[in-house]
């Protein structure tokens, strides 16, 4: 049997075993919540939670301050230990983080794994001065999805020049407990495209 087959005897079988019940006398109610379990069951979606089953982060009660924590992570002093299990926590499994940069004339982007962008901040910014803050945000969202919109500034002392400016885009989704990342990606501000006055810039 196919897997359309399949589901299509699924919900076949479940829409028989309700309209069963509504005809039983009241001394079988247990017919519905059995045929409930069964749809469950075999939900092709699964049981477990689209972001994650570990503990949720106090940030991931909304958008904004679930966008905010990440640059609580990456943000600190040289060679100070970054919360990398925390920033984990904030992202559903299978989730991607596409890191760019401007090189020369060219702009280049690499998808990983949050873990992998982790072992990259470590390896380029472990041991040198990195301060982050998010300067403007703007969130867009419809029941459990939105699109956060996060203006950010970058420094080498938390009150020295701005080296960076860019836009963090990041797509979000709550699955009914908490708020998670499903994916991040940036642009850094450039002479060609300097961040509009819709997201932020001064």
């Amino acid at each position: 049997m196919t897997m359309k087959n399949s589901l299509t005897a699924i919900a076949a079988a479940s829409l028989l075993a309700l309209n069963l019940a509504h005809g039983a006398s009241a001394a079988e109610p247990a017919s519905v919540p059995v045929s409930y379990a069964v749809a469950v069951q075999d939900n092709p979606l699964g049981a477990n939670a689209a972001c994650g089953m570990g503990e949720p982060d106090s940030a991931s009660r909304a958008p904004e301050t679930l966008v905010r924590a990440l640059y609580e992570v990456v943000t600190g002093a040289a060679g100070a230990k970054k919360d990398w299990a925390r920033m984990a926590n904030l992202f559903a499994p299978g989730a991607i983080v596409t890191t760019t940069t401007h090189r020369g004339g060219a702009f280049l982007a690499d998808p990983q794994t949050p873990a992998q962008f982790a072992a990259l901040n470590e390896r380029l910014l472990g041991q040198r001065n990195f301060y982050e803050r998010e300067v403007a945000q703007r969130i867009e969202s419809f029941g459990h999805i939105a699109h956060a919109w996060s203006t950010y500034e970058t420094r080498d002392q938390p009150d020295g020049p701005v080296r960076v400016r860019g836009v963090n885009a990041l797509q979000l989704l709550n699955d009914g407990q908490r708020w998670c990342i499903l994916s991040l990606t940036w642009d850094a501000e450039t002479a060609a495209h300097p961040i509009p006055a819709a997201l932020g810039a001064k």
